[in-house]
């Protein structure tokens, strides 16, 4: 296959291995900060999906499970709408700009926003949600409306159960916006199971819930976890969730949303009856043991999947050296990186290029480079 010009491009480019290794340290203190509490005073939730012709029929039994999840365990506050066939766009909007301003659009209040229908991709590579329903042709331009809870003072968190496509980013960012969908465009890939995604989200929100707080970097792993162990089981004909930071605050040092039961709750949330632990082996690492990870109970330990990236470095070494000491001791003053990162392989001619390993829920933090080539899930 012939090289694209992406390709020589991307072959000029190199970092050095300090840099990468503080790109490391800033992705695990996302996923792990010394600061475990989640900082919401407030936490609002909006389920979105598309009315009935019986606007008095109940809402799909996925999405009320998952209604339940979000307001019983959690004690947020959540409300539903139901998507009008007629003028739907108008709809959405008016709807999420009352949605914003909940609560004064303030830094300490979470806006969640989750949807769950049908979609497609414009001419213009914009996300259209659409209602499946033959005979209707109602959409709504999400892309749109996805700028104003970027632009709003609150984090927000998008959870879409549809597919999706990368988008721009509205210029103006005051908070973190993280956006979680049930799998990206791909021509070839098959009508998943209907509310496959909204399942394992309320899942893993119900598993973690017993943590003190947890990120959504554990939320992503444990669904696409999940998700890989039912592709696994069908020959691969689902398509593994995504993850897109729509906008973060510093992008060299990200933040990501944390999720707790808001305080007040009546019923007990202790002590986790699932074994809590850093993504390696617990004790191992310079990172507090305080509970603030838990795996996913749809994997079984030594099967969990990790990222893979290719890094082409400035930095000079010998091959050996990567089964030595020295490797870890160039990145003996990032504790926090150090048991995360496996390396798989090295190779030295014209310049060094290293294979890496990180956990899922450390490689959606780290610094976009043109030298690091993520290699997908191994």
């Amino acid at each position: 296959m012939s090289p694209s010009f992406e390709d020589f491009d991307r072959w000029q480019a190199h970092i050095g291995l300090k840099t990468f290794g503080e790109g490391l340290n800033a992705a695990a203190k996302a996923v792990f900060p010394v600061e475990t509490r989640s900082r919401y005073a407030k936490v609002y939730v909006l389920l979105a999906f598309w009315a009935e012709e019986d606007v008095n029929r109940p809402a799909p039994i996925e999405v009320s499970k998952l209604f339940n999840v979000f307001k019983d365990i959690f004690r947020f506050e959540v409300q539903t709408f139901r998507i009008p066939s007629e003028s739907s766009h108008v709809a959405v909007t008016e709807k999420m700009e009352e949605f914003v301003s909940l609560g004064g659009d303030c830094d300490e209040h979470l806006k969640i926003v989750y949807y769950a229908g049908a979609s497609h991709i414009s001419k213009n590579k914009r996300l259209i949600w659409t209602s499946g329903r033959k005979g209707q042709r109602s959409s709504v331009e999400w892309t749109d409306i996805q700028t104003a809870l970027e632009q709003a003072q609150s984090d927000a968190l998008v959870l879409l159960d549809c597919a999706h496509t990368a988008t721009h980013s509205s210029s103006q960012i005051n908070g973190v916006t993280e956006l979680i969908a049930a799998r990206a465009f791909n021509a070839d890939s098959k009508d998943a199971e209907p509310y496959a995604f909204t399942k394992d989200l309320a899942n893993e929100l119900r598993e973690l819930s017993k943590l003190p707080s947890f990120s959504i970097g554990n939320l992503y792993h444990n669904i696409f976890c999940r998700a890989q162990s039912r592709i696994s089981e069908q020959s691969g004909e689902e398509r593994a969730p995504i993850y897109i930071p729509l906008s973060q605050e510093d992008s060299k040092y990200p933040r990501s949303i944390r999720l707790a039961v808001q305080k007040g709750s009546e019923d007990g949330h202790n002590e986790p009856s699932f074994e809590v632990q850093h993504p390696e082996v617990a004790g191992t690492t310079g990172i507090s043991q305080t509970p603030s990870f838990l795996h996913s109970s749809a994997t079984l330990p030594g099967e969990i999947p990790r990222m893979a990236f290719a890094i082409r470095l400035k930095d000079d070494f010998n091959v050996g050296d990567l089964t030595s000491d020295l490797f870890l001791q160039w990145l003996g003053n990032l504790p926090a990186s150090v048991a995360e990162v496996k390396i798989e392989a090295g190779f030295h001619s014209f310049s060094s290029l290293l294979i890496v390993s990180v956990p899922i829920c450390m490689s959606i933090y780290m610094p976009q480079d043109p030298a690091v080539i993520s290699l997908g899930p191994i």
